[in-house]
């Protein structure tokens, strides 16, 4: 099974940290960038299993990367915040808001649900 590819764009860096580390022990592989434009620029190369977008950033800057993740390949887009979707995201995206870190490998399992990101190796 492939390893699913995930672009993770967060405000502050060591939530990036965080956030990348959980992601990368459960088998996904990640791709960190704390700027919308980054993260932008990336979607505009490469292909991505999803998108996590951190709560910090303006509405406007989550439609742009719900709308450029929408346009690659439907690209599913998790907003990470303490409240419910921005209104301002298009209604045809595939975008979820899910509260806190807590539950974020639950919703990709939820995404992914066929497959386990890699299995892991006995130490």
């Amino acid at each position: 099974m492939p390893i699913r590819k995930i672009l993770c764009i967060s405000f502050d860096r060591v939530v990036s940290e965080s956030r990348c580390s959980s992601l990368t022990e459960a088998g996904y592989d990640v791709t960190a960038r704390t700027s919308t434009k980054e993260g932008l620029e990336l979607l505009n190369r490469d292909r991505f299993d999803a998108v996590i977008v951190g709560h910090r950033f303006s509405a406007e800057e989550k439609y742009l990367l719900a709308v450029e993740a929408d346009e690659k390949a439907d690209t599913p887009v998790i907003l990470v915040c303490g409240a419910a979707p921005d209104s301002e995201i298009p209604a045809t995206s595939r975008v979820y808001a899910l509260e806190g870190n807590t539950g974020l490998l639950s919703a990709l399992s939820r995404l992914f649900p066929v497959e386990a990101a890699r299995p892991q190796t006995a130490a």
